[in-house]
Parts: C-alpha cells; sequence; structure tokens
C-alpha cells in the first residue's frame, strides 16, 4: 500500500513538473522515389523535393512536387546529392554542386534554377569550384555567395547574372556544410565547428568583407556542423531589412546532444539564456535533434526524432530572453509512426506546420520515401506520461495524477499481488547506456591504433572487449551512424592523410601497410570510395 501511494506521488510530481502536449500530425502519399541528401522547400504553395540520392546510394536526377493530392515527377538537369539549395527573392530556387557518383563520392561543378510556375529547370553557369556539402545564400544587394565542401578545399565564391560564378577569396580554413549569416547587404560570416574532413574546425569565422577572427565559443557549443538536406536557411529573428541581422543556431556540445541556442547578433556570439534546460529525454528514450533551426512567428522550432520513431517539436520562446530575461520551451510530441526516419529533409509551412520527406535511419542505403505534416498548434492532450521536461505543470496533468493517485488505492485493496512492472522503458534506456559504454570503450581502442592491426574484425573486437559481436555492431552503429567496416576504414583513412601530409616522400605501399590495410590496392580502393580522389590526387591538391 506504502509502495503504490509513493509511485501514485511520483507520478504526480512528474505531472505536475512536466510541460508537453501530443502533437497533430498527417501522413502525405510517399514520394515517388524514396531519398536522402535531398532538399524541400515549399514553393507557390507546393511542397517540392529536389535531388540527393535513392535505393542503393544512388545519385537521382529528379524532383517532384506535391499537388491535388498526389507527388509529380520532373526531371533536373543534373544530380545534386548533398549539394546546396536557394530558394531565391524572384520565387525561383538555384541548386548547385552534390556528390555526382553513387556512394557519396566526388564533388560537382553544376548549378542549375528551378521555376516553380512552369516546373521546369534551366542551365546556369557552372561554379567555379567543384563542390559538395556547400551552402549558398542570397545577399541584401542580391549577390548568391557560396562557401563548403566535402573532403576537398574550400573557397568563398559569388554569383551575379553577369558574371557567373567568381571565386571572391580563400577561406580561413576549409569547412564542409558552414553557416553563412548576412551581416550586411554587402557583408556576411562563414563559420563551422568542423572542417572538410569532418574534423574539429579552429573556431575562424570568415568575413566575405573583412579579416577573419577566432570565435572560441564556436568549438563549445557546436553549432550544428553538418545538415546534409541541401537548405541551410539560418533561423533569422532579425529585421535585417532595417539593418538588424540576428540569428539562433542549435548547438550541440561535445556529446552532439542539443545543450544550448547560439545567438549571433551581427559579429556578436552568446548563447541565448534558457528558462530550463533543453529536454533530452523523451517518451521513451533520448530525443535527436538534427536540423537547423525554424521559425514561425514568435517562436523558433527545433525538429528531434527518437528510436521508437515519435517526432518532436521544441518551441523556443525567444524574446523574453533578448530582453534581459529567459527564453521558454515548451516540448510537442507524436505518437510512434511508421517509416519516420530518424534524420530527412524538413521544412517551416505558413501556417506554423512542419514538413518532414524521405530520408534516413542509420543506412545511406536505404532511404525512405514517406512524408509527414505536424502541427504543435493543434496538440491533441496535455501533458503526456514519461515526458521529462522540467517545466510548470498544468491543471489538466494535476487533475489526471489525483485520479491515478486514487486509483492506485483502489487496485492496491483489489489486488493480492503487486501490480506487474512493464520491462520495455528500462530496457531500452538500459540498451541506450550499454550501447554508449560500449562505444566509449571501443573509441579508446580505436584512438590507440588499435585500427592498424591487419585483418581487423568485429569477432576480434568483441572478444578483446569480452562481449559480442551483436553488441560491438549495435554501438557503432548508434555513436558513429555507420557500420564497423567504414568505421575502422575511417580510421584508417585518417592515419593514412596525416602521414602523407607530413612526409610526402613516404611510399603510399609503406603508408597503406601502417594504416592497416591488407594491400595497396585495397588502400586506393578505400581512400577514393571516401574522398573521391586518389591518394595522389588529394596530396596534389594541398601543396
Amino acid at each position: 500500500m506504502k509502495k503504490c501511494i509513493l509511485i501514485s506521488l511520483a507520478l504526480l510530481l512528474s505531472l505536475t513538473q512536466a510541460r508537453a502536449q501530443e502533437m497533430a500530425w498527417e501522413r502525405l502519399p510517399d514520394l515517388a522515389v524514396p531519398r536522402a541528401g535531398h532538399a524541400l522547400v515549399y514553393l507557390n504553395g507546393e511542397l517540392t523535393v529536389f535531388g540527393g540520392h535513392t535505393t542503393g546510394f544512388i545519385p537521382t536526377p529528379t524532383a517532384e512536387y506535391y499537388k491535388e493530392g498526389k507527388w509529380n515527377m520532373i526531371s533536373s538537369l543534373y544530380t545534386h546529392d548533398n549539394g546546396f539549395c536557394l530558394p531565391l527573392k524572384d520565387g525561383s530556387v538555384l541548386l548547385g554542386g552534390g556528390l555526382p557518383e553513387p556512394f557519396g563520392v566526388g564533388q560537382s561543378f553544376s548549378a542549375e534554377r528551378y521555376l516553380p510556375l512552369s516546373h521546369t529547370f534551366e542551365p546556369e553557369t557552372i561554379l567555379d569550384h567543384k563542390r559538395a556539402a556547400s551552402t549558398a545564400i542570397e545577399l541584401g544587394n542580391g549577390a548568391i555567395l557560396v562557401s563548403g565542401n566535402w573532403y576537398a578545399e574550400d573557397a568563398l565564391e559569388q554569383y551575379s547574372a553577369r558574371n557567373g560564378f567568381e571565386t571572391v577569396k580563400r577561406t580561413a580554413e576549409n569547412r564542409a556544410y558552414p553557416w553563412i549569416l548576412p551581416t550586411a547587404p554587402d557583408n556576411a560570416l562563414i563559420f563551422s565547428p568542423s572542417d572538410s574532413w569532418g574534423a574539429p574546425g579552429k573556431g575562424w569565422v570568415d568575413r566575405l568583407k573583412g579579416e577573419p577572427f577566432q570565435i572560441p565559443l564556436i568549438l563549445q557549443s557546436k553549432p550544428f556542423g553538418s545538415d546534409g538536406d541541401g537548405k541551410r536557411i539560418p533561423c533569422e529573428i532579425g529585421d535585417s531589412s532595417k539593418g538588424d541581422y540576428d540569428y539562433l543556431l542549435l548547438a550541440m556540445g561535445d556529446s552532439l546532444k542539443a545543450k544550448s541556442i547560439l545567438r549571433v547578433h551581427g559579429e556578436d556570439f552568446s548563447l541565448l539564456e534558457l528558462e530550463t534546460p533543453i529536454p533530452l529525454e523523451g517518451v521513451n528514450g533520448p530525443i535527436h535533434y538534427w536540423h537547423p533551426l525554424l521559425r514561425h512567428g514568435e517562436y523558433a522550432w527545433a525538429l528531434g526524432t527518437d528510436s521508437d520513431r515519435r517526432a518532436y517539436l521544441l518551441q523556443i520562446g525567444y524574446k523574453p530572453a533578448l530582453e534581459g530575461g529567459k527564453a521558454t520551451l515548451k516540448l510537442y510530441y507524436t505518437e510512434p509512426l511508421e517509416d519516420l526516419p530518424l534524420y530527412g529533409a524538413c521544412t517551416m509551412l505558413p501556417d506554423g506546420r512542419v514538413a518532414l520527406a524521405g530520408g534516413i535511419d542509420r543506412s545511406n542505403y536505404k532511404p525512405y520515401a514517406s512524408v509527414y505534416l505536424f502541427n504543435p498548434l493543434q496538440a491533441k492532450t496535455e501533458a503526456s506520461s514519461g515526458i521529462r521536461a522540467r517545466t510548470t505543470g498544468t491543471v489538466v496533468g494535476v487533475l489526471t495524477a489525483l485520479a491515478l493517485v486514487g486509483l492506485g488505492f483502489w487496485l492496491a485493496r483489489r489486488r493480492k499481488k503487486p501490480l506487474p512492472v512493464r520491462p520495455a522503458a528500462n530496457q531500452k534506456d538500459s540498451k541506450n547506456q550499454r550501447d554508449r559504454d560500449l562505444f566509449e570503450k571501443v573509441s579508446a581502442l580505436m584512438e590507440d591504433g588499435l585500427y592498424t592491426q591487419k585483418g581487423l574484425s568485429i569477432a576480434d573486437l568483441a572478444t578483446t572487449l569480452g562481449t559480442n559481436t551483436k553488441y560491438i555492431s549495435s554501438c557503432i552503429n548508434t555513436g558513429a551512424n555507420c557500420s564497423f567496416f567504414d568505421y575502422v576504414n575511417g580510421y584508417r583513412i585518417r592515419f593514412a592523410q596525416k602521414k602523407m601530409m607530413e612526409n610526402p616522400s613516404l611510399r603510399l605501399s609503406d603508408i597503406a601497410d601502417a594504416a592497416g590495410f591488407a594491400s595497396e590496392s585495397a588502400f586506393y580502393r578505400n581512400f577514393k570510395a571516401v574522398t573521391g580522389q586518389t591518394p595522389a590526387e588529394w596530396l596534389a591538391a594541398r601543396n
């Protein structure tokens, strides 16, 4: 009886502390082509997706728009897998760059323009640099600024109708998926917490006009260094037409979990004061926020998912923080949804709904075709059981909890045996913790150079750590978002790149052997699959 009362009172406390609502959602017909690395925009009253790659990691030169209850396919001139997608003020869309070959290989010069009224594409002049994982932004003076590259050198280039794409200047450091934030009609800041090879950057911020400067806060807060849906539009909270350039970025921190909100006001970088911590735990496990912030009205929104395939939208009331107070947070969520990807392309509709289309779970080889609309403004129920967002409770939650206290008394009197415990949530929490702990051990072995062992297998790793291959595979899939093979190869290729840069005169066969590759040919094959270049080409581009 006492135990039942304590459990009921604990539930009462959790509900009065929770502030979360179940939101309405709608599933649209599936895309005609499953996609990842694509872009999603809302144009002329139509949802439209561009490019990406489809099943088998094959780039697709297509787009499709949603009209009259169905997706309509159209052919683009080029493929744009992880290229940039920029809606322009004139109503058209500029697309450029991307991974042109299967399996995420290479960069592209290609650029084209989409005309939504006619649903057609027309060619543009080619980029000045072959690019993938790049960002483009339209400045107030009408010029278009492009930066960012994947496994390749970077530079700033600018587009105008008269001159096409022209290189402006080299960047202080190479970057993939950089942020480009306008600070004047003819100027912008360019930065990212990671470089073109996915390694940590050095905190440099480039100016289109002016000298670069360093901001350590970029490295500490890590403002979302990878996007992948091609539409890296900053969440603008100021009025740039009046000279107020003010932006919010989701900051991930060292653990790659949403920890804070980075504010960039002009050239000042700071963290937004929050009323409560960002909720990292959902109904049944961690929430993964993975898309740049969206804005609607006086709120910014962060989209997230969990391993149960629930969708989450975190509402950020930022205005109080701009006036010396603290930003408010409120969480919305759905029940588990069929075919909901962990990572996809999303956009904000004018009415406040958020659209999510396509994406991947953990494998780039099997993208999704599902499309969802989430409506946080049409909440279904108040305060869910189990969401641990520490904010003010609601009357509905309190009344529900009181009813459950009474139910606890009644059940205690009716049953001689204690109620059975449902272990699902505890089991999932235990698995998540096991994966995290095991991945730390795996990472420590790799950092110590275990990857240089030739013929290293997942069974060898399991034996070394006293566990089984299933657990090793699970922790790597969760922690590194890739297979064991790709994980080990990543270490070997980074080792080889470091040796090549330190001593260009070393024979590649010796480097391949020291890195742990079974043969020189295996080294060449894997190096090009990852970087898009042969070792010699890669090294020549850096000299």
